[in-house]
């Protein structure tokens, strides 16, 4: 399997420069920071404002914006994106609105634009660190399911199956990355810590740099929007 980073795969398929783009599900908003230094007018989109807080807080860059939305009613106009990506968020959707999504994404997209979705499998040893906190088995199964029937105007036009490496620090990132990308599994967390952190220290190996780092496999799902 082809062992590729974030970046290397969306470069496969999608050049940024010139175009807008939006990144649906933004985080901390680093991905759509990327697109702007690349020459994109970016646009990061969350939840609320408060998923949106650690994108503002980070260094501005020009052509980079962040606006409140929700992937089944985006505030974008018809036809005014010429590029929209889900990075790991499109398993986040509420089941029922992930096809309401895809026809949202279709709405804003131009002719001939293009819908990126990268997601995790469920499966290998990242996703076992987390299973305590959260099985995702079945959200991830319903969104590539979800994936394989885009609507129309929506075609797809590639699917890709390749491997990548998340590092952390030590646990502690670790389980604060896990809690910011879903604030309420901050309540669930106390009782079953102890359990994530012996899986952390199982599943992971120290890279050359001191990182603890874990193998993901990944799937990257492109679509064109027909004229």
């Amino acid at each position: 399997m082809t062992t590729m980073t974030l970046k290397e795969a969306l470069a496969e398929v999608l050049d940024p420069r010139g175009r807008t783009v939006v990144d649906v599900g933004c985080g901390d908003g680093a991905l759509t920071r990327h697109f702007a230094g690349l020459g994109a007018q970016a646009i990061g989109i969350e939840i609320n404002e408060g998923q949106l807080a650690r994108a503002r807080k980070a260094e501005p860059v020009a052509g980079a914006d962040y606006r409140v939305g929700k992937g089944e009613a985006l505030p974008l106009a018809d036809a005014s994106v010429d590029a929209l990506v889900y990075s790991n968020s499109f398993h986040h959707l509420p089941p029922a609105v992930m096809a309401g999504a895809l026809a949202e994404a279709a709405r804003v997209l131009t002719p001939g634009g293009t819908l990126v979705v990268v997601e995790p499998i469920a499966e290998g040893p990242y996703f076992h660190v987390i299973l305590p906190i959260e099985d995702e088995t079945e959200v991830r199964a319903a969104a590539y399911d979800t994936l394989k029937h885009p609507p129309l105007p929506l075609e797809a036009v590639d699917e890709t199956v390749y491997g990548t490496v998340v590092r952390y620090r030590d646990a502690d990132h670790y389980l604060s990355h896990v809690v910011a990308v879903d604030p309420a599994r901050r309540e669930r967390l106390p009782p079953l810590e102890a359990e994530v952190r012996r899986r952390f220290a199982a599943n992971g190996r120290i890279d050359a740099e001191g990182m603890t780092a874990f193998d993901q496999p990944m799937r990257r799902m492109v679509f064109k929007r027909l004229p």
